[in-house]
């Protein structure tokens, strides 16, 4: 009997999340509409990883519409200056590499191409890092931008953690086309933020400690 009622609950549990992730997926994709898109994407992901980070902190039993919702306004304006400075090096970036690779040849040539592949990923990877840095922490524009960086490039754990999660969920996707409707947003989102917040947690901590020393 203390079986059946486990499985139960287990089952139980397990449909709430299911149906907390289509709801903010869902919603995450209309946001992104309602924003055509292009305005749309930046203020959108900032709002759902508002959402992921509230249940990586334990609050799962959040109103998700209207915290997205709030998070979506607030974040609009800044999130798509952020994503337009990201744009922009991405872009130079690109250019140099198609530069590189159509007009040079040789060792040196070779280097230089994957480094600059190199400093391309890493922009992708701070661009990621960018929305759980926003959830988290109040900074300035370049503070967001610098942090998200400085996360990418100082925390070789985390980033293959990323990595090996993103690469996990486009497998499912790729597996199932039908849960880009479903989880295509919001199963990332909950994992970025699940992983950096342990980091966060941990820098807080750190800094903390320090401040205690510096009183004492």
């Amino acid at each position: 009997m203390m079986n059946k009622v486990e499985k139960m609950d287990k089952f139980f549990v397990a449909s709430q999340w299911l149906i907390r992730f289509v709801w903010a997926n869902l919603i995450w994709m209309f946001l992104v509409i309602l924003g055509l898109g292009i305005f749309g994407f930046m203020p959108a992901t900032a709002a759902l990883f508002t959402v992921t980070r509230k249940w990586s902190q334990k609050d799962i039993d959040i109103a998700i519409w209207p915290t997205a919702w709030k998070a979506y306004k607030k974040a609009f304006v800044e999130t798509n200056l952020a994503g337009l400075c990201f744009a922009v090096i991405l872009v130079f970036l690109y250019m140099d590499l198609r530069i590189v690779f159509a007009t040079m040849n040789g060792l040196a040539s070779s280097l230089l191409y994957f480094f600059l592949f190199f400093l391309f990923a890493m922009t992708i990877l701070a661009l990621v890092n960018y929305f759980s840095v926003y959830a988290h922490f109040i900074y300035p524009l370049r503070g967001y931008i610098i942090q998200s960086f400085l996360l990418a490039f100082t925390s070789w754990k985390t980033s293959l953690l990323l990595i090996a999660g993103f690469g996990i969920s486009a497998y499912l996707i790729a597996q199932i086309p039908a849960l880009i409707l479903f989880i295509s947003g919001v199963l990332p989102a909950y994992w970025v933020m699940k992983v950096n917040l342990i980091r966060f947690q941990k820098m807080q901590a750190k800094i903390a400690a320090q401040s205690a020393q510096n009183v004492a």
